[in-house]
Order: structure tokens, then sequence, then C-alpha cells
């Protein structure tokens, strides 16, 4: 599936230890000319977003594949919402 031009995933990294988590908080909407506009559920106490096209996977439960991870950070880890 092509990468998402409409909107965005909004990430806050939040490192544990020695591993990296990707805590999904929030939603990027593309505008006609390139900006962005940020809606956050959650604000990141480091202050820091990552902001990236939405992977979609055929089965979320299943870990990420090579092109879905970067060698420098551990693959995003969504958690299940229970509201």
């Amino acid at each position: 599936m092509p990468p998402s031009t409409d909107w965005k995933v909004v990430y806050a990294i939040v490192e544990r230890g020695s591993k990296k988590h990707w805590l999904r908080i929030g939603l990027a909407f593309v505008n006609r000319d390139g900006s962005l506009n940020v809606h956050l559920d959650a604000v990141p106490l480091s202050g820091q977003l990552h902001i990236r096209d939405d992977v979609h996977r055929p089965n979320p439960d299943e870990p990420p594949g090579p092109s879905e991870s970067s060698p420098t950070h551990a693959a995003p880890k969504e958690r299940k919402r229970t509201s």
C-alpha cells in the first residue's frame, strides 16, 4: 500500500533502559501547502515528536518486517485503547 499523503501518525519515542518504544500520541494532517496541523492526545515529556506515514500491517500483532524498522530505533509499538 502506498504511503498516506492526507495524514500522518505522531509518535513520542520513550526510552526505557536501553530500549526505545514508540508511543502513538496523535495525528498530523497535511495541508495543501505541505504544512501540518498536529492533533495530540498526549504531550511527550521529552518535547520531541516523530511524525511519519502510517504503516499498514496485515496483522498488527505480528512484529514489523525489515522495511518497517530502522537500524537505530525500535519499530512503532501501539497500545490498544481500552475506552
